[in-house]
This record gives C-alpha cells, structure tokens and sequence, in this order.
C-alpha cells in the first residue's frame, strides 16, 4: 500500500475520532444538563422538607408546609424545566434580546425599552403589598438556588449561545406578564392604522369598516342585554347606519405606516386577511351549571389562544400546602398557578380586549425638539437615556421622550405618539391571578380578581356547591372624550383620562337562569351596558359557535367539552359558500377550475379539516372579496385594514349589497363574487405551487410551525420545533388555528369529581429537548385527545414517576 494512502487512512481515521470525541462531548453536555428528579437536593432557605413528585408527562405535585417553601420550591422545579425560557422571556420584556443574539434584535429592545417595561416592573414590586413582594422574593429565591447549583450544567442554550443567567430577581416576574400585557392588549400601532385608513377612504366609508361592525346578530352578551340602537323588530342590526364615523378627524395626522400585500407575509405561507394584524391572542372558555351535565355538578371549559413556540408559554403543576391545594397552568417565570382549580372551585380566562391603551398626538416645539405644547404653552418632556448592548457591535444609546401621557414611541418632524397605558401607570403590573388558587368560593373569588389592574379578562367560575359566575377585571379608563381607536391630539384635555370605571360596575354575572354562559374574545356586554368597555371586539363566529354546540343539550361529560373545544365548523365560510353557490346560478366563472370549485361547494359541510379542499377555496375568495371591495378606496394601502371584525364588515356587505361598496368594473355582487373566485384559484396556484385543484387541500395552506428560538431551520428545526405540520381549524373555527397562533392549552374541569379533570400543553413540561418530556403532550393536543389530571392523593399515587425530596441544606 503506497505511504500517502496509508497516511490518508491514518487521517481519516482522526478526524472521524475526533468528530465521535465532539459528538460525544455535545451529548454528554446535553444529559448534565438535565435535572435531578429523584432522590434528595438541599436547598438553603427552606424551613421544613418539600416532596416533588412528577408523573409520566413530567407534571410536578409540590407538597410544602408553609406558602413560602412551596413558592420557592416552585421556582426551583420550574428553572429545573423552563429557565432558558424565563430567561429569554424577562429579556423580552426588558429589551435586552440584542445582548445575547446581535442587531437582528435590536428593532425590538428599542420598542420595549422606549415603552419602560423594566422601569414599570420595578415600580411594581416597591409598591405592591408586603406579602405578596415575599412570595415573589422567595420564588425568586428558588430559580437561584437552581442557578447556583448547576453551574456548568446550565440548559444547552445557554452553551450554544455562550453566556449566563443573572440571577432572578420579583421585578423579572412582573416582566414576564408584561409579555402577556403586550400581547393581549398592547394596540397602538393598530391605532394608526385605523387612523391611516379612516383618512383614505373618508368618513362615510369608514363608518362602515369599523363603526358598522360593533354590532352582529351572532353576539351573545352576557351582561348589558337588550335591544341594540338601530334594530327592528324581528331583524338583524343595520349593518350601515349613516353618520361620521368615530375617529376620523378633520386632521389626522398619522405617521405612515408601509403597506403589505393582502397575500403576503412573513410569518407564514397563508397570510389570514381578517381579524387582527397580527397573532394576537384570542381564547374560547364556557361554563354550565349541573342541569346540562351528566353528574349533575357544574363543569367549566378553557383554551387560551397565543402565538406558537416551543417550550410553550405555560407549565403544568399542582401545588399544595396550608391554605393551598390548587392544580392548573403557569407562567413560566410566575408562582402559583393563574388558570386552573382547587378542591372548590375551577375558574379560566379569555382575553377581553378592553380599551387600555391610547395614542397621543403630541406637538414638539419646532425651536426646542424637547418642548411639547399643552394647553397652549410649552411644557419639557422627560428625557431617558437608554444604553441597549448588541453581541458583536458597538452599545446602541438613545433617548427617549416622555410625555405627561407617556413614552414616544414614534416621532414624525414635529409631532410624536405618545403612548399612555395601563401596563405602565403606577401597579400597571400587579396582577394578582396568580393569587386566585386560595378563594373557596364567588365572594372570596371576585375579592381577589377585583385587585388586578390587567390585562383585561373574561373570568368564567365554577365551584363544587353548582353556582357558576362571569367577571371582567381590569382597570378600564374613563375618557373625557372617547378615543374611538385612533390616535387623538395631546395638546388639550380634551381626551384625558378622568378615572377608572368602578370595579363594581365591571361586567359581572352568576347563576343566570339559562345555566350556561361562554365567552371567546367577541362581544360581553348589551346595548344596556352603561361604560365602554372597547369596539375591538373579535368576531362573534366562535361564541355563536359554542352556544350552538350546547345548545339545549344534556349529559355532558368532560370528553364532550374537548370535542367542542376541537370543533372546525367555520361560520364564516359557510357564509360564504351560500353566496357563491346562488352567485354561479348567475354569472360563469372564467377558469374552469374556479367552476369545478364552485361545483365542489354543493356537499361541503362546514369542516375546515386538513383533506378539504373547499375550505382551502373559501378562505382564498374571501380574501379576494375583501382585495376587490378594497382595492380603489385604499389603493396600495390595502393591508392596512386589519379589524378585529373584519369579516363581519364583509358579512354585512354580502347581506346587503349597498351600491357605494360595489366597484364600478362590477355590474353586480354576484359577478364581484365569481371574478374573486377566479382570482382566488390563482394565488392558490401560486401559493401552493401547483396548478392541480386535487393539491388544494385544507392542509397544504394551513400549516403548523412552533419553532424554538434557535430551531428555525435545517437540523436544528428537527431537533428542537415541531412540524411543519397539516393542522385542521381556521380563525373562526372554535379551534381557532392559524400558523402563528392557536390553542396553547385545554382545560376541562369537572367539579363533580376533579380526578375526571382534563389538562395539556401544545409541547411538554420540560423546555430542555434531551427530556422525555419535551413534546410528549404534542400528539394528544394535535389529536384533541384531553389528557387525564388526577388531583386526589390515591389518583396521584399511582401515576408517580419520580420523586425528588427538597430538604433545608444543613440537613441534607
């Protein structure tokens, strides 16, 4: 054998040694990395032993002798599965991304920093009560005590992107829910664009985009109820009353902002022209009394809708001590559990939207950038100073100007947008949800909720005795004069928040006769409701949805909710089916596909399931529908109407055909209507990179992708996210799913015996993917199987996988 052969061998064989030493170093990194989960760990600062026993889903049962040993035991379990995810969580909130990723997070540090999240979190913690502070200082307590003891087995994140965890401090809690805040309520640049459209298309126009659509025959309020202004007897609300429409000034002057296609978008391939801007979340929950149940007991239902990832965004635990034996969901980051049960009561949230945040069209002094006017005089803005570090470059400083109704977020020459919210005001960030485990019943229940300020909440009870409950709590302002959605002038009083509306006069209902009430994020409260609460009311196609599916029904059983909770039925669509089938009696459509389609919509049911291929056909016409209705008034600056309701607008307008909404190329709604089928078969040709109608299916354009921040592609995608998959459902689904959001859990309790309850999680408990828990839960989410959650001690018994004894350390 010649020497360089040999000699190649000899190197090949090294480099394959060496590429095993490297494999093998990474896989023995990864396993030190996981937590200890059976036998004994001191922790110091503990009083007395803690027993933390996890079944086979990784579910943790705390047991703790005194409230502050169990909160920081819960910090401890928690860090063991989630701290990347609370760190990159606080980081979030307080704008520090582009420390441990680079420039491409610097856009969102500055908008996090400028909005003060850090600022207001600590604000929070030194004005809350005492004992609430202890039970965040000893929670925090807990994830340092982790911190402490791993490390060097720090999660792989943190090795991949080579750096450690600060320790975990009350204030890093409060900006976990600040995420949540932003999320659920955070709307000021949907202000603008409200604003930015009322201006291009003028008043009259306007008051049918957005003032038209406050009111649908498909709501079902729960308080306030009565006959709604404008409606005859007998008939449905006028879908377009005459008059100016609510936030259109005479000067609105709105900063621009860029267009997009209506059929493009980063954050997925099928771009959902309807409800929101963005994947804000939405949530179903439902509760009946024991005449509908098979126990004759109450039972409750909830799913919370947020934007997908992995880890997903709550943590499964069951916590008891004095005082406390409560099962549910938390934040990770949080103690205690915020939605869930204990041995009274169950209880469940869904998002309600309330008004909270307003933009300000504030006017800078032209001689002076820091001098803003007020009342006719000029007044100096607070200036703070901002230093955000970036990995790789150089610090980033800026200012940032504070106004008497807060932080500018956007400065356009002379005039800035300053946003005042209840996040940020004094305690903005003192929820007390988490605080809900201890009540035993209705009084003690609506007690504790009516101290949160926000964010703004549908709460759904029930309890162990029958009674069920509906509560809102929130701060909502009291305007001098209405805001109506969009960005008002600063420089009077003229639209100052005068107070709060009292919490007694919140939204509130309990054991109303019919025995059932639900919400999911459309509209609560009736005409007869006397404070506004907000027009940015989802659309009312999931409640409506709901009530149908309970209907007069009997017997129900927690399996029973599931199969509500996964239901496709999508109301819109069949809307609009109706209207292209009586359409193509009229008038013929030019591609032979789009009449092969519309043929198809004869035996359509109303299931968006992933094999149908008339949902896939639907959705692309009604986004063609809305592009033809909005081409002209809006031009380029299509995109730009995203309302919550927008898909009631266009349920109106196909109801009632008025003349100024039908574009002069049509000589009629039903021809507007085929010409949109034929649109719609191209872009689904272009989306779906097929020109075969059989390659449409439902599934093909509604895909799931929860991605981990570090696994967007290639491997690392495989190892760390899930999909992408075919997922069944639509936005008006009661399974509401869209590719940037959906249900990010279930929960079904029955109070007649909670061992019967159901609970889970899109992935797992464990954020660390060596885990066997790390997407366990994914198949039974996907599938709408419930998953069992034993809560008696014999149930729980015969589940423990491990057990893990936390012990004072002078006695480990």
């Amino acid at each position: 054998m010649p020497t360089w052969s040999k000699s190649l061998g000899a190197a090949l064989a090294f480099v394959v040694l060496l590429l095993f030493a490297a494999a093998g170093s990474i896989w023995w990194s990864l396993e030190r990395a996981l937590p200890q989960l059976d036998g004994t760990a001191g922790l110091e600062g503990l009083r007395a032993e803690v027993s933390v026993e996890r079944d086979a889903w990784g579910v943790p049962h705390i047991r703790a002798q005194s409230i502050e040993d169990l909160v920081l035991a819960q910090g401890y379990v928690m860090a063991q599965d989630r701290l990347w995810q609370m760190d990159l969580l606080r980081r979030a909130a307080a704008g520090t991304l582009a420390e441990i990723f680079g420039p491409v997070a610097l856009e969102h540090d500055r908008e996090n920093r400028a909005l003060g999240f850090r600022r207001a979190a600590e604000a929070a913690v030194a004005g809350m009560p005492a004992e609430r502070r202890k039970l965040l200082e000893a929670y925090a307590r807990g994830v340092n005590l982790y911190m402490e003891q791993r490390r060097g087995r720090l999660p792989a994140e943190f090795l991949a992107l080579r750096y450690s965890p600060q320790p975990w401090t009350p204030a890093d809690t409060l900006l976990i829910a600040a995420n949540l805040y932003k999320e659920l309520t955070g709307f000021w640049k949907d202000q603008m664009l409200r604003a930015e459209v009322s201006r291009a298309v003028g008043a009259e126009m306007a008051n049918d985009l957005y003032a038209a659509t406050a009111n649908s025959p498909w709501d079902h309020p729960i308080v306030g109820l009565g006959t709604a202004p404008g409606k005859a007897a007998g008939g449905a609300p006028r879908a377009f009353p005459q008059g100016k429409a609510p936030g259109v000034a005479a000067d609105a002057g709105v900063a621009r902002i860029a267009p997009e296609s209506p059929w493009t978008a980063a954050d997925g391939p099928l771009p959902l022209f309807g409800q929101t801007s963005r994947s804000a979340g939405g949530s179903n929950n439902w509760v009946i009394g024991g005449a509908m149940t098979a126990t004759g007991k109450a039972m409750l239902a909830n799913d919370t809708h947020l934007g997908w990832a992995v880890p997903c965004i709550w943590y499964l635990v069951h916590l008891t001590a004095p005082g406390w034996n409560v099962k549910g969901f938390a934040l990770p980051g949080a103690p205690l559990v915020v939605i869930g049960h204990n041995e009274h009561i169950a209880w469940g949230f869904t998002n309600n939207f309330a008004d909270v945040q307003d933009v300000y069209i504030e006017t800078f002094n032209p001689e002076n950038p820091l001098e803003y006017r007020v009342n006719g005089a000029w007044q100096k803005a607070e200036v703070r100073h901002e230093v955000i570090r970036v990995r790789g470059q150089a610090d980033q400083l800026f200012d940032v100007l504070v106004t008497r109704h807060g932080p500018v977020v956007l400065r356009d020459n002379s005039r800035g947008y300053a946003i005042r919210w209840t996040a940020t005001e004094p305690g903005g960030l003192d929820a007390t949800y988490f605080l809900l485990g201890q009540a035993k019943n209705w009084p003690e229940f609506v007690e504790l909720i009516r101290q949160t300020p926000g964010p703004a909440q549908n709460a759904v009870y029930a309890d162990v005795e029958g009674h069920i409950g509906y509560v809102v709590a929130a701060k909502v302002p009291i305007r001098r004069t209405p805001a109506d959605g969009v960005p008002v002038p600063g420089d009077t009083d003229a639209h100052e928040w005068t107070g709060y509306i009292p919490v007694e006069d919140l939204p509130s209902r309990f054991d109303p006769p019919e025995g059932v009430m639900a919400t999911a994020n459309a509209r609560v409260v009736g005409p007869a409701y006397p404070w506004y609460l907000t027009d940015n009311w989802m659309a009312p196609y999931r409640t409506a949805r709901i009530y149908e599916l309970l209907g007069e029904r009997k017997s129900l059983r927690p399996a029973d909710f599931i199969n509500i909770q996964t239901d496709t039925y999508s109301y819109p669509d069949v809307l609009l089916a109706r209207e292209l089938r009586q359409a193509r009696d009229k008038v013929a459509a030019r591609d032979p596909r789009a009449r092969q389609m519309l043929g198809m919509l004869d035996g359509w049911n109303g299931d968006a399931s992933v094999d149908s291929v008339p949902m896939s056909f639907l959705e692309f016409t009604r986004r063609a529908v809305l592009v033809n209705l909005l081409r002209k008034p809006l031009g380029p600056r299509i995109r730009q109407y995203q309302w919550m309701r927008s898909s009631v607008f266009l349920e109106n307008v196909l109801r009632e055909r008025p003349a100024r909404w039908l574009p002069t190329e049509f000589k009629s709604y039903d021809e507007l209507l085929i010409s949109s089928a034929d649109l719609a078969v191209e872009k689904m040709m272009e989306a779906s990179h097929h020109p075969e109608v059989r390659e449409w299916a439902w599934g093909v354009f509604n895909v799931l992708r929860m991605n981990h921040p570090l696994g967007r592609t290639g491997i690392l995608e495989r190892a760390l996210s899930i999909g992408p998959v075919p997922i069944s459902g639509s936005e008006f689904s009661v399974k509401q799913i869209t590719p940037t959001f959906g249900p990010s859990m279930r929960f079904v309790a029955d109070l007649s015996n909670f061992d019967n309850s159901l609970m889970n999680v899109t992935s797992g408990e464990s954020g660390q993917f060596r885990s066997a828990n790390y997407r366990d839960q994914f198949p039974a989410w996907y599938q709408g199987r419930g998953i069992p959650s034993a809560f008696t001690d014999a149930a729980e018994e015969s589940r423990v996988a491990h057990r893990l004894r936390l012990v004072p350390a002078a006695s480990r």
